[in-house]
């Protein structure tokens, strides 16, 4: 099958991981394991898998930071490389699919040629913070420092310059999402623009969290991609607990979270045009987020058992 390809991204939890690629049997996979991450975990999550997993060399990522951003697109250039797929998802090693691999492939046919992502304007509400309620606008309007790729932080608080600057001509600004579902072609317009425009590389460097802003931006921007612009959409194929509202990370889910999943398994399947809506359905989800394996194993049974 080469409907899809994954990008996987790890830094602990060669079990999980391990899980995670065998669930996808028969997709090409793609897996980095961060390099702060000891040798033997690294070598632990790509035993023995053969062509079917191709490593990425290990590279230090940290989060909101264009260092992790710049792993994920060696990730996608890798997929491109090493498959014909349609689509390429980028997730964690934290993930697993809650379909089949066949029903995955089914549930991308009506988005052919098209990305699922989430992709909403800027200013976004949600990202608004009690010292910049600008609905996110503060992550662009100023120039972050960092060390290399790496945002320097003081006491936990991201340092960048005081004064405002401006965003490149033709840059839409987009809050999406980390975890995502590229088609090919976008794919591949994004790769041109990092390729082929370093000014705009130059800005997103100095960026807050471009994982979570880098790609639907450029591809929200024509001028700048080519093409046309991916869509607004306010949904992703993942299922996620979270604890409260601005939170930085889902929790992790455990046994008790199987009502909650196997409710979302009963929303309607989603075609693309029906997440353009801000007031949008929650579809159907294709993956959960976060899974241990020393806590999330029962649950994983449950899932391989009733829903795969």
């Amino acid at each position: 099958m080469t409907g899809l390809a994954a990008v996987v991204l790890a830094h602990r939890d060669p079990a999980q991981v391990r899980r995670l690629i065998g669930s996808l049997a028969g997709v090409p996979v793609v897996l980095h394991c961060d390099a702060k991450s000891a040798g033997d975990v690294a070598d632990e999550m790509l035993r023995d898998w053969g062509k079917r997993v191709h490593a990425l060399p290990r590279m230090s990522g940290k989060l909101s930071s264009w260092s992790l951003m710049q792993i994920e697109l060696e990730g996608i250039r890798a997929a491109l490389r090493q498959s014909s797929a349609q689509h390429i998802a980028v997730m964690s090693g934290a993930d697993y699919p809650l379909l089949s691999v066949a029903a995955l492939h089914d549930r991308l046919i009506p988005w052919a040629g098209r990305s699922y992502l989430f992709s909403a304007r800027i200013p976004y509400d949600s990202w608004s913070v009690p010292r910049h309620p600008d609905g996110g606008a503060w992550r662009f309007r100023h120039r972050f420092l960092t060390r290399g790729d790496d945002l320097i932080t003081v006491r936990g608080i991201p340092a960048r310059l005081p004064w405002r600057r401006p965003v490149p001509a033709g840059q839409e600004l987009r809050a999406s999402h980390a975890w995502k579902i590229l088609c090919r072609d976008d794919a591949e317009r994004l790769l041109t623009v990092v390729d082929t425009r370093p000014d705009i590389v130059a800005f997103w460097r100095s960026t807050f969290i471009p994982e979570e802003s880098f790609v639907a931006s450029v591809l929200s921007s024509p001028s700048i991609a080519g093409g046309t612009a991916v869509p607004l959409c306010h949904r992703i194929p993942w299922f996620m607990r979270w604890s409260e509202r601005g939170a930085h990370h889902p929790e992790w889910l455990v046994e008790r979270d199987w009502a909650p999943l196997s409710e979302a398994m009963r929303a309607p399947i989603a075609s693309p045009d029906d997440l353009l809506s801000v007031d949008a359905a929650r579809p159907q989800p294709m993956f959960a987020r976060k899974f241990a394996a020393d806590r999330s194993g029962a649950l994983l049974d449950r899932i391989d058992a009733e829903l795969r």
